[in-house]
């Protein structure tokens, strides 16, 4: 048994920062309803409500890993996680709609600048082979805070009102950010690259390939990660503080897949497999079950199966993420890294932009939410052949050299 090692305190450091954005991210999705119902809003005003808050932490990600480089990384996490606690307190005294949408458009900037400078200080203190474990495990804090974020939201809602919540979920992130500031010593940074870092990384093909094809990962995840708690409250299925429970299963899902895929991952490369290939299965099986998931709801399935469905959904929609990452971690030098997650994840989180909104308005075009579950079906059916087509193309085994 190896024991502790410094590493294992950077990446839990990491879990717990992750924890904290999720749950106050996550937290509109557990109150949406009562917060649709307070402020009279469509499901398109819920679901732009949701959408507001992309808007601003996408393009948050593109400077983020170059403002750890310049001003440190400790220093932009640090300060990032205040702000986003001070924030959601300010979300839980808006008195209007448009007040949300300003506080939840704040929050996502302060949280854009988490990623560019979470996931290079990962890469940098893992052992070498390590790199697809070190993503999955330091990545289960997104699952964890989506759990946190969906069930206890729900059951705070119901209990005592959905800007208790947010102010509970605001207590969390002044914890992180002390942490941080004590226990990330010794930092790395990569230097000021400046604009040369973005046109490097934008003339690396595969770099690219893999920016276009999460998109559509992204996409379903916020379709269900905003929208399945009120899917279940129409289902039948509980109160707020049941559905939300029920909702939060695709973060429960996480920290056994990230972990499982990640050593999956890390094996097969070791036994000269690429992590592509386990990443094109992951996409291409969660694009059939979003399939089979929503032609159940057409049909009005018993709830048993939709649930089933929908686990199954949550398992794989974590699968991919830790073999993605540690593809972009070997395939990027090291010195590009902070500007590389953060410009890859951006790309990805684009396909949120429009998801929650969309899938609102889908929800009162059409009276219910089946066609809203198959276009991400579709969409990753793409992404598959995407992934596929990183170099060398179609070829899923790594090259051996005969001596």
């Amino acid at each position: 048994m190896q024991g502790w090692k410094h590493h294992h305190t950077i990446w839990l450091t990491m879990i717990l920062g992750w924890i904290s954005i999720y749950m106050i991210r996550m937290a509109p999705s557990a109150s949406l309803a009562s917060i649709k119902h307070e402020f009279n809003l469509s499901y398109t005003e819920a679901g732009l409500l949701v959408t507001a808050y992309f808007y601003t932490y996408f393009p948050a990600q593109f400077p983020s890993g170059w403002m750890g480089d310049k001003f440190g990384r400790r220093r932009v996490l640090s300060l990032s996680s205040v702000l986003w606690g001070i924030l959601s307190i300010f979300t839980a005294l808006a008195n209007n709609f448009h007040q949300l949408l300003a506080t939840r458009m704040a929050t996502g900037v302060a949280q854009g600048l988490y990623f560019g400078n979470d996931r290079p200080i990962v890469a940098a203190y893992t052992p070498k082979g390590s790199a697809g474990i070190s993503q999955g495990i330091s990545f289960i804090g997104i699952g964890l805070g989506t759990v946190l974020g969906m069930y206890l939201g729900g059951l705070i809602t119901s209990l005592m009102g959905w800007r208790w919540m947010f102010i509970f979920f605001a207590i969390p992130s002044f914890i992180v950010s002390i942490m941080m500031f004590m226990l990330l010593k010794d930092v790395p940074s990569n230097g000021d690259n400046g604009l040369r870092s973005f046109s490097e990384l934008l003339r690396n093909r595969d770099f690219l390939l893999m920016c276009l094809a999460g998109i559509p990962c992204i996409y379903a995840f916020w379709v269900l990660a905003t929208w399945a708690p009120t899917m279940f409250m129409e289902m039948g299925i509980g109160d707020i503080a049941m559905s939300s429970l029920l909702a939060s299963i695709i973060g429960m899902a996480a920290v056994p897949s990230l972990i499982s895929m990640g050593y999956l991952s890390d094996a097969l490369k070791k036994r000269g497999i690429r992590r592509k290939l386990i990443t094109v299965l992951d996409i291409t099986l969660l694009s059939l079950f979003l399939f089979l998931f929503s032609y159940a709801l057409s049909i009005n399935s018993s709830p048993i199966l939709l649930i089933a469905f929908y686990a199954v959904i949550s398992l794989l929609y974590w699968g991919f993420i830790a073999p993605l990452y540690a593809m972009l971690q070997e395939t990027v030098p090291s010195r590009l890294h902070g500007t590389a997650f953060g410009l890859m994840n951006g790309i990805h989180f684009t396909g949120s932009l429009i998801s929650p909104w969309l899938t609102g308005l889908l929800r009162d075009l059409t009276g219910n939410f089946v066609w809203s579950i198959y276009i991400p079906a579709t969409m990753l059916l793409f992404s598959s052949l995407i992934i596929a087509s990183v170099s060398p193309a179609f070829s899923f085994k790594e090259k051996t050299t005969k001596l």
